[in-house]
């Protein structure tokens, strides 16, 4: 039976240290649930591609508790950090830049608006590799009971937060090219992403 944890502040301090020690967890953000690894942990990272169904050539999107977990890692344009300003924490992914000596040319962040997921970045005190809690292809979860259905067994544990608020995926934005460009179209409409 899969631990089904309180989303309470001793078991979020639990959980990191379950993800400091290799494990796969899921738990609430503001847009889905996700399922997520430390993103530092190679092994960890291979397993939750294996409990996903996910191929290897999908980059997971690392979650952070705030730019300066961001910064060691992948290049803050001026236009990254504007955008930073007015919609961290919530639902917009960023492609950027990735820094040296990363194997990619770039990573996609994002700071989710949701307590409980914050307080497990902040414990961690760095990138969680995440995706929605969900196999591949299927549809993705927004209450801990889906989750359990989808995934079940294959992952280490569960933070159960209640119900996500939003219940759509994050809006993607590419900023590592020329111009903008958005790869999903999420939570926040183009328009209010575009506006000035």
């Amino acid at each position: 039976m899969i631990e089904r944890w309180p989303a309470d502040p001793t078991h979020v301090g639990q959980a990191a240290e379950r993800l400091r020690d290799g494990g796969v967890i899921a738990f609430p953000t503001d847009t889905l649930y996700a399922v997520g690894a430390r993103a530092g942990d190679p092994v960890a990272v291979r397993r939750l591609y294996e409990i996903k169904g996910r191929r290897l050539t999908q980059p997971m999107v690392w979650l952070v508790s705030d730019r300066q977990q961001v910064e060691p890692f992948a290049v803050v344009s001026d236009v990254a950090t504007k955008l930073i300003a007015r919609f961290w924490p919530g639902p917009l992914t960023l492609v950027l830049p990735a820094r040296i000596p990363l194997d990619v040319p770039t990573i996609a962040v994002r700071a989710p608006n949701h307590q409980v997921a914050l307080a497990l970045l902040r414990s961690l005190g760095e990138p969680v590799a995440s995706s929605s809690a969900n196999p591949a292809g299927a549809s993705p979860p927004v209450d801990a009971d889906q989750v359990i259905e989808g995934l079940g067994e294959r992952l280490d544990l569960i933070l159960d937060g209640g119900a996500c608020q939003i219940g759509q995926p994050s809006t993607i934005l590419d900023l590592s090219g020329e111009a903008p460009r958005i790869l999903r179209q999420g939570a926040i409409p183009q328009a209010e992403l575009m506006a000035r």
